[in-house]
């Protein structure tokens, strides 16, 4: 494993680090995992080790979390999207397998509709950027007032600590062995970083550039997808949130996973792993 940084242009003249690792040797098509909301590459180490000795593994820290940079940004969806462009063009990854979870998934998702040339599959896991439509009006509310200058830094502060951080990662996880200490500490580490509190208020205080409700439906790609989702899932529940993603990805295979909330790769490692690799083998024999 080799850990390194590269300069990504999030904006006309402002340049950032962005960590990133990579695994393997190369031969067969490359793979990028990207991770998702406050979290960081080593959220996929229960799933790289299965997959490092058939392919080149890429693992990215988006631009305000992990230990990339953390500068005021307009984070979104399509920036990040455009992070991973940059990094592919960096490491020159052609007919790659793109592989996201949550925001990472979302972000995912736009890059394939961008540049649908890019890529050999396409795997989404409990991806965000569309919600039940039950999501009620003081749900909303409530959101944005965290996004208010005041109440949203007060909240941060309060909150970007181990305490806030194991808060943040209990409802994501049927099984609460998981949420051990040493997860709840690399989840929280990033919060102290300088300039953490763009990236992590950024989704309340600009909604807006974290949602598909505009997405293209179908979208642009039209290429080998997956889509996999944990069947306990709090805040994405598959029942409803499912069908809406087969509208923007008609061709995803979709699999539901028994026993797994919101990261089924981490909590259920070993049954995400058999489905990612069959799914790779059914493509690699099309």
């Amino acid at each position: 494993m080799k850990e390194n940084f590269f300069p990504f242009e999030f904006e006309s003249g402002k340049t950032a680090a962005c960590r990133y690792a990579e695994f393997g040797d190369d031969g067969n098509p490359p793979m990028l995992f990207i991770h998702g909301y406050g979290a960081m590459w080593q959220h996929w180490e229960r799933n790289i080790a299965a997959f490092e000795g058939d392919h080149k593994i890429y693992a990215l820290d988006l631009l305000g979390f992990g230990e990339s940079e953390k500068p005021n940004a307009r984070y979104g969806l399509s920036l990040w999207a455009q992070q991973i462009a940059a990094f592919s063009r960096f490491k020159n990854l052609r007919q790659m397998i793109l592989v996201g979870h949550s925001m990472g998934a979302a972000s995912s998702l736009w890059f394939a509709n961008d540049h649908p040339e890019s890529l050999l599959s396409l795997v989404l896991v409990d991806s965000s950027g569309i919600f039940p439509d039950e999501v009620g009006t003081f749900e909303r509310l409530l959101y944005r007032a965290v996004g208010s200058p005041i109440i949203g830094e007060a909240l941060f502060v309060l909150f970007a600590n181990e305490f806030g951080a194991r808060q943040s990662l209990s409802p994501t996880y049927l099984d609460q062995s998981h949420v051990t200490d040493e997860l709840v500490a690399q989840f929280a580490k990033p919060l102290r970083s300088p300039g953490a509190i763009y990236a992590y208020l950024a989704p309340s205080r600009n909604p807006e550039r974290f949602l598909l409700d505009q997405f293209p439906r179908p979208c642009r790609y039209g290429g080998n997808a997956l889509i996999v989702w944990g069947a306990e899932d709090l805040a994405f529940p598959p029942a409803k949130v499912l069908p809406k993603f087969k509208e923007i990805l008609p061709q995803a295979q979709t699999v539901v996973l028994p026993n797994a909330r919101h990261c089924p790769h981490h909590e259920i490692a070993e049954s995400f792993n058999a489905v990612l690799k069959e799914f790779l083998a059914e493509t690699a024999r099309c």
